[in-house]
């Protein structure tokens, strides 16, 4: 996991990439549509196109990021304190019959404060591994002291991902 510091440059450019999101509130696409959540999702695009040197983001439904011709999807979710090894990342699929994968080669996964003072690259994970290797946690299910109220998820602790420096370095 690589702790980074985040500019007020990385939050302008989110800020800017938020202001070109036009709002679609209804139905089952809602949880990705809350304006906060889309900011801490773009803070995450900059860290990780900073982090792997990308000029330009590709920003489509299937990814987000095109990095050495693999399509990278990022996950970005917001906290409030260092996330620990053995928390999960976390894949939402609204499709209603089970799980929903983008068409992305990896899946890239951070967390941010709160504050946006602070993100932490926790690693990744190609995508048809995260499912093979993940747990399948259907809508509505408590699941310990959480409760998938929103969406099937599919969940695997951080400790599971690869090291993204690894990701950097391939060739």
């Amino acid at each position: 996991m690589i702790e980074v510091n985040i500019t007020k440059e990385d939050i302008a450019f989110a800020r800017e990439k938020l202001s070109k999101v036009k709002s679609t509130n209804t139905g089952l696409s809602k949880f990705g549509s809350e304006n906060k959540r889309i900011l801490t999702g773009y803070v995450g695009e900059r860290i990780v196109m900073k982090y792997l040197d990308i000029a330009n983001d590709s920003d489509t439904y299937n990814y987000d990021i095109i990095f050495k011709d693999k399509k990278l999807e990022i996950k970005t979710i917001s906290c409030k304190f260092k996330p620990r090894p053995d928390y999960w990342c976390t894949v939402n699929s609204h499709d209603l019959a089970g799980v929903h994968k983008q068409e992305a080669d990896f899946y890239v996964f951070l967390r941010v404060l709160n504050d946006y003072s602070k993100g932490w690259l926790l690693g990744y994970m190609p995508c048809k591994d995260f499912f093979d290797k993940g747990t399948f946690v259907p809508k509505g299910k408590d699941f310990g002291k959480f409760k998938f109220v929103k969406a099937n998820a599919t969940i695997l602790p951080i400790h599971d991902l690869r090291a993204i420096e690894t990701l950097k370095n391939q060739a």
